[in-house]
């Protein structure tokens, strides 16, 4: 398995000039990921990290990860975090292919995102040798890198039409989550800057990720939003009985999170419905999707927003539900309290069965 720069740079072009026929040849050649790896993926990757490292210093143009006054340092960790957020996104694609109705491949999933990565990957390289514009032509690398990817994944993976845009948009908000861990894990915060590391995201646009509409803005939101409710304390009855109130209190917050997550999901399936309509999504298409991901993101908190945006105590709603749990396994058996909670259960089943 010998590196073979032709290949490389028939692969680059083509995945740059005409990208369609240029995945139909390459995966109809049913590469191994090694060979991907050999001929593309690592070629690329080094490229993008040490070219853009030299010419962000050679231009003046902004440095990666913010290592100004170490060059082996800002090499090493740009390594590291290109190659994770790499490995990240093909894991997650192909697991989650196989969920969505698709048929899970980690070679043809490796192949397919290495050649939907050449522009963004190509797009750093000529970011860091452009002051000014840099982080702009990083960010027209990234989204059409996005629209391939869209593309692609189908092709690779055999993602149905009617699942594509949720396969594409979980996926997306899993592989945000993984790679904040492992860059809070590794002590760098949002690494990355203009185009001197693969990302499926928007980088190097110089403005802060909180104040980012789509999902960046949507982590700070429900960063802020845990914070304040695990700030809440309740100290309970000493019986254990949960009042009426309390109890329709919560039933009434299990119906409008009900809603709100059907509300969201319809939505989504109506934006899934409108790309899947398009034979080629714009990058308008892909902001939305962008968008949506952070829509999908609030859903995880949900209950937890309705509580804290109605001025309740999150610890007492918790409570409350876990008493109501006891009380409905138990069914109402063992002692006055559970009997008394099993009767206020039984009185709002039909909006808490099955949310406890």
């Amino acid at each position: 398995m010998n590196f073979d720069y032709k290949k490389t740079l028939d692969l680059v072009k083509g995945g740059l000039l005409n990208p369609a026929a240029t995945w139909n040849s390459y995966l109809g050649e049913n590469p191994n990921w090694q060979q991907t790896l050999v001929v593309l993926t690592a070629p690329l990757i080094l490229a993008n990290i040490v070219l853009g490292l030299l010419l962000s210093r050679m231009m003046g143009t902004v440095s990666p990860f913010g290592l100004a006054g170490n060059w082996f340092a800002a090499l090493v960790l740009g390594l590291v975090m290109a190659c994770a957020a790499f490995a990240v996104a093909v894991f997650v694609f192909n697991f989650l292919a196989g969920v969505f109705g698709g048929k899970p491949d980690f070679s043809r999933a490796f192949a397919a995102i290495s050649l939907a990565a050449i522009p963004a990957w190509v797009a750093g390289i000529v970011g860091a040798a452009v002051p000014w514009l840099g982080p702009l032509i990083s960010l027209a690398g990234a989204i059409v890198t996005l629209v391939f990817l869209y593309k692609i994944l189908p092709l690779a993976l055999g993602v149905p039409d009617s699942k594509r845009v949720l396969h594409f948009v979980v996926s997306l908000v899993l592989i945000l989550v993984i790679d904040i861990v492992i860059a809070t894990v590794l002590g760098i915060g949002r690494a990355g800057t203009g185009g001197s590391s693969y990302d499926l995201g928007d980088r190097g646009t110089g403005r802060d990720a909180g104040s980012m509409p789509g999902v960046f803005g949507e982590v700070g939101r429900q960063a802020e939003l845990m914070a304040e409710a695990g700030e809440d304390r309740y100290e309970p009855p000493g019986d254990g009985m949960v009042s009426r109130e309390q109890a329709r209190w919560v039933a009434g917050v299990v119906d409008k999170s009900r809603l709100a997550y059907e509300e969201e999901m319809a939505r989504l399936q109506k934006l899934a419905e409108e790309v899947d309509d398009k034979e080629n999504p714009s990058p308008g298409d892909m902001v939305k999707m962008y968008q949506g991901m952070g829509s999908v993101l609030s859903l995880n908190t949900v209950e937890m927003e309705v509580v804290k945006s109605g001025g309740g105590n999150w610890a007492e709603y918790l409570w409350v539900k876990e008493q109501l749990r006891n009380a409905q396994l138990q069914r109402g058996e063992g002692s006055d309290t559970l009997a008394h909670n099993y009767e206020l259960y039984q009185e709002l089943e039909d909006t808490l069965q099955g949310q406890l």
